[in-house]
């Protein structure tokens, strides 16, 4: 192998041209023959493509067995899904000021956005700089008389700390609303994510480990949030209840029986998947150990499955030599690595973001985050579809990593 970097003009450790990452989702013409293209004609001959359809109520119970809940309710965006949680959890109408939700400051827009959405104030805090997940003594530090829910996130697939989450939800009356968007398949304490507390909110959009292009689901052991949901959803009704009857004000965020078709297939694979995740992201942490600079991922005790949407590592410029992330990141890319240096900075201080909070500072409060920004300025991200390569990719991996220590040091 050349020791010239790539970004130099030499070889690449990996040719994406000719030896590609596996493409997601990985569709192939014979499951398109014998699995989805079947169920799709069903949807299209039986003349209900929505409401009444049979597809929806099968795959919402799919998806509940696997999460060990008592209900899912399949939603057209995974956004959709936080509103619908939050909205049921709290029982809100979406008129009068909902309370103030605790955020993490490392997660994406919608996280925060589903919750103004629904005339709640949001309130970020820190994260823990080992998980990437909401820092439970930061969240206690800023609950106040007008807190009503904990919106924890299950960054990159790695779970929260639920149980400590719980004692301080318990001691305070608050609600738990669990981000899953990025965390399908993961578990705490063997138990999976979305069944952890009082409702959890899941996005099947493009990149998510389950996806049918866009796509959400809540899933709780509550029959009452149930009810809201189904209420949120399908324009007020009650689950069961007359079409003509509306004992809630509801929207519509009815999803296509088409998406839920899609999905059910896909959901055969997802286990699998997870675990072939895991694996590989087990033999690049320990084989990332050695390289001075790089932290692979920590995972914490509780953690008895990772969802590994990413795999997030953090990077140290003293181990290169004083190079930059950005130039870590460029060089790596061209070694045929793809990866990125994920949220760029805490939410709170994203241009949207922030001009909310000027405009409408009653609407956001943002607690000391430090890790938060230590982990903005450290973070170097793998996506989940290369976990889903063989041990050899994962040491091209490694080896590009190992070729750009050696030539900055």
């Amino acid at each position: 192998m050349s020791n010239k970097l790539a970004i130099s003009g030499g070889t690449p450790v990996r040719n994406t041209q000719t030896h590609p990452w596996q493409p997601w989702p990985m569709n192939t013409a014979e499951e398109w023959e014998s699995k989805i293209e079947p169920l799709l004609r069903d949807v299209y001959l039986s003349g209900n493509e929505g409401l009444g359809g049979s597809m929806i109520p099968r795959f919402c119970e799919q998806y509940a067995e696997y999460t060990g809940t008592n209900y899912a309710i399949f939603m057209p965006h995974g956004t959709d899904s936080i509103s619908a949680a939050l909205s049921a959890a709290l029982d809100l109408d979406g008129f009068s000021i909902g309370g103030e939700i605790i955020v993490p400051n490392y997660t994406f827009v919608a996280t925060a956005s589903a919750v103004l959405d629904c005339r709640c104030t949001v309130t970020f805090v820190d994260i823990c700089p080992e998980t990437f997940t909401i820092d439970p003594n930061a969240v206690e530090e800023a609950i106040t008389p007008e807190t009503v829910a904990i919106l924890p996130v299950h960054l990159g697939g790695h779970p929260a700390d639920m149980v400590t989450l719980g004692e301080i939800a318990q001691r305070h009356n608050l609600k738990i609303i669990e981000d899953c968007a990025q965390a399908h398949g993961a578990e705490f304490q063997a138990k999976k994510v979305g069944s952890l507390s009082h409702v959890g909110a899941f996005s099947f959009q493009s990149s998510k480990n389950l996806t049918s292009g866009e796509g959400g689901m809540v899933t709780t052991n509550d029959k009452d949030i149930h009810d809201r949901v189904c209420a949120f959803m399908n324009v007020g009704r009650a689950p069961g209840g007359a079409r003509w009857e509306y004992p809630r004000l509801g929207w519509n965020y009815r999803p296509s029986e088409y998406l839920a078709a899609i999905l059910s297939v896909r959901m055969e694979l997802l286990e699998a998947q997870t675990d072939l995740r895991n694996r590989n992201a087990n033999y690049l942490s320990t084989a990332l150990e050695t390289i001075a600079g790089i932290t692979p991922p920590k995972l914490a005790p509780w953690v008895t499955k990772h969802g590994y949407h990413l795999y997030c590592m953090k990077y140290d410029s003293d181990g290169f030599n004083g190079k930059t992330r950005q130039e870590f990141v460029s060089a790596l890319s061209a070694e045929g690595i793809p990866c990125s240096i994920g949220y760029r900075s805490p939410l709170s201080q994203e241009p949207g973001m922030a001009h909310i909070g000027e405009k409408y500072p009653q609407l956001i409060r943002t607690m000391p985050c430090p890790n938060t920004e230590l982990v903005c300025n450290e973070s170097v991200w793998l996506f989940q579809n290369m976990l889903l390569g063989s041990e050899s990719d994962m040491n091209l991996v490694v080896d590009a990593i190992a070729k750009i220590h050696r030539a900055w040091n």
